[in-house]
């Protein structure tokens, strides 16, 4: 996903650091105010790794005691000494951009899950003085990395290494505790000014994007990282319902706003279930979501028979396009869940429903006739799993 922007950071990243010379120094990188500061703090946080690494082999040979005064002194010297001298051949410069500008960029939409796997790496304990030296690496969201260090330092990671081990399952529950405490009290503006480093990314990155947009999948994950799933189906609804690929931040406001007042709505007015047998019908504005989902199918769908009578042969070869661009958006397990939880096992049937709306020749069209399929299977359209089918049959039309 987004490899376009991936693709051009890099290359940009590249070009400024292109040299003849076999190796190009950490101090050329930190000096060179063209490269974007969370790609020189990266680059410096790798130095500190390495030097880091180097300590730990020199500290655990047992035929010295390093904890003596002048060992530990001239030691310390050494680290600095390292840090000054560091340099990157051509392939570990290549590896180090490729790995800084998806680090970024991962870190940058799904915060939360990027720092649990980049600080981990897959391990399920972790010393905490190595979790701040990882956290070293991450410059966007500063918040959030620096909250984690103030967690730290009140345990004693604060100059001497503190040995303490902390678990994955520990570090999520800090992460998302000093994540909720930062946003709880933002206001609606404040909140959508943490999007900020994404529109920046996409900006330099995209110049194919309108000024102020950045994808609508970006804010999605966001969203989901952060736990605000209502915000997040609210947007999935607009991008594969309407097609919405690209977001502003005033757009995204009025979604913000849209969300807060259907949660607010059941408390302002007695609930439907209450309303007796012999009421006045709902009107439009009134409506249950699964009535107004059913009108506004059966719209689309009327749209769709008349634009059924207008398929041309050349959609056979969109369809085959579509189809590859679909089974390279899911994997075997997303498939097999798709298949046992919409389909109930029937094979079939997902494989008919997909050459329909792959098959279709507007993504309008085909969200009609997604939508008519949950609708009469008694499929709930916003659940998770129905959300996640229908986004990546959306992905396919791209």
């Amino acid at each position: 996903m987004f490899e376009k922007e991936l693709d051009r950071a890099r290359k940009s990243l590249k070009k400024l650091l292109s040299t003849s010379d076999p190796y190009v120094p950490l101090q050329a990188i930190l000096a060179n105010e063209h490269i974007h500061p969370a790609y020189r703090a990266f680059f410096g946080a790798e130095v500190a790794w390495w030097v880091h690494e180097e300590r730990a082999i020199r500290n655990s040979n047992p035929r010295f005691d390093t904890n003596e005064s002048h060992i530990r002194e001239l030691s310390a010297k050494l680290d600095e000494a390292y840090v000054r001298s560091a340099r990157f051949d051509h392939e570990e410069l290549t590896a180090t951009i490729d790995a800084a500008v998806k680090t970024r960029l991962n870190f940058l939409v799904r915060p939360r899950t990027s720092l649990k796997w980049f600080v981990f790496r897959g391990e399920p304990t972790k010393p905490l003085h190595e979790i701040v030296l990882r956290l070293s690496y991450l410059y966007d969201h500063a918040y959030l990395t620096e909250g984690i260090r103030t967690w730290a330092r009140s345990r004693g990671a604060d100059g001497a290494p503190s040995y303490e081990i902390l678990s994955i399952v520990e570090f999520e529950r800090i992460v998302e505790k000093v994540d909720n405490d930062a946003i709880l009290d933002l206001s609606q503006d404040e909140f959508v000014r943490l999007l900020n480093p994404i529109f920046t990314f996409f900006a330099e990155n995209n110049p194919d994007l309108p000024p102020e947009s950045v994808p609508t999948e970006s804010v999605i994950i966001f969203m989901d990282d952060k736990g605000a799933i209502p915000i997040s189906q609210a947007l999935e609804r607009l991008l594969y319902r309407e097609d919405m690929r690209l977001l502003t931040r005033s757009k995204f406001l009025d979604v913000i706003d849209q969300v807060i007042e259907e949660i607010e709505q059941p408390t302002a007015s007695q609930p439907v279930t209450s309303q007796p047998a012999t009421s006045q019908p709902a009107t439009s504005e009134s409506a249950t979501p699964e009535a107004a989902d059913l009108e506004v199918a059966d719209l689309a769908v009327a749209d769709l028979e008349v634009a059924d009578v207008e398929v041309a042969s050349t959609l056979e070869s969109a369809y085959e396009l579509r189809y590859q661009r679909y089974l390279r958006e899911t994997d075997a397990d997303g498939r097999a869940k798709f298949l046992a939880k919409l389909f109930g096992g029937e094979s079939v049937a997902m494989e008919t429903l997909i050459g329909e709306v792959l098959g279709s020749e507007t993504w309008k069209i085909a969200a009609a006739r997604l939508d008519k399929f949950f609708i009469r299977k008694g499929i709930e359209v916003n659940s998770a799993v129905a959300m996640e089918f229908a986004h990546a049959l959306n992905r396919a039309f791209r």
